[in-house]
């Protein structure tokens, strides 16, 4: 696997200046993730069948996936090395061993659960239309109307946390005029915002792909790549407030 050569940075609308978390140090656990998970032939822990679970899957349609390890301090000086999976895995938001979303799954549910049927009842509908008949422009503004509203309200229910224990709405956090859609779901959001909740501090972090390479071929599996700009970096400048104080608290780099 190539080694990662882009750190993990966003710039702070709060402080006015860049912060960042270099790659390198925690490309060594990233790589032993990697290892693991192939040989596992999957992500499931020890003793579980799930099958859903199984690398399969990221060769199939869903072609691939990335994967994230934060390499932090706990509060006994003792290093903590958090792993993560972007989105969800195969329709499975937890898995034992691996860091939470940073929505409550249940919430969400409950969120879309009555809008999302219905957004997929009307995109049947639209198809079985032919261009130029005159109801199909009616269900596209209704479609683009309810989806836009189901986006806000699932928005609404991410609150990320940073390292100086401020916690936002995604909008009031994000850098940017729109977000995209899975904004908060990707390995580097996920990892910090966990480690801020449990009170660890972050050294370093590293990303990689796993699966059939992607539709766009942007993404091959088992290369590094730094978080994303469109959904991650416009995050990490407010996720990552207040880590380099604590470091320097610990006399670290």
């Amino acid at each position: 696997m190539t080694p990662v050569s882009e750190d993990c940075t966003g710039f702070c609308r709060d402080c006015g200046v860049e912060h960042a978390l270099p790659a390198a140090p925690a490309v060594p656990h990233a790589m032993a993730l990697m290892a693991e998970i192939e040989a596992r032939g999957g992500i499931a822990p020890p003793g579980s069948d799930d099958p859903r679970l199984g690398l399969d899957y990221l060769f199939g349609p869903a072609r691939g996936q990335m994967f994230g390890v934060l390499v932090c301090l706990g509060r006994d000086g003792g290093e903590r090395v958090l792993k993560a999976f972007s989105g969800q895995y195969n329709g499975v938001w937890e898995v034992q061993g691996w860091t939470p979303p940073m929505v409550d799954p249940d919430e969400f549910r409950r969120a879309t659960e009555v809008d999302e049927p219905r957004i997929k009842s009307l995109t049947a509908r639209i198809q079985g239309l032919a261009p130029e008949d005159p109801v199909r422009g009616g269900l596209l503004a209704e479609r683009r109307a309810l989806s836009r509203e189901l986006m806000d309200r699932i928005f609404d229910l991410y609150r990320p946390i940073n390292f100086r224990g401020q916690r936002r709405l995604l909008r009031e956090a994000f850098l940017g005029r729109s977000m995209p859609t899975g904004t908060g779901e990707c390995c580097a959001p996920k990892l910090l915002h966990h480690a801020a909740l449990s009170g660890l501090v972050p050294l370093a972090l590293a990303e990689f792909y796993v699966g059939r390479e992607n539709r766009s071929g942007t993404r091959a599996h088992g290369r590094f790549f730094a978080p994303c700009a469109e959904k991650c970096r416009p995050l990490l400048g407010f996720l990552l407030c207040g880590a380099q104080e604590l470091r320097a608290g610990l006399s670290l780099p």
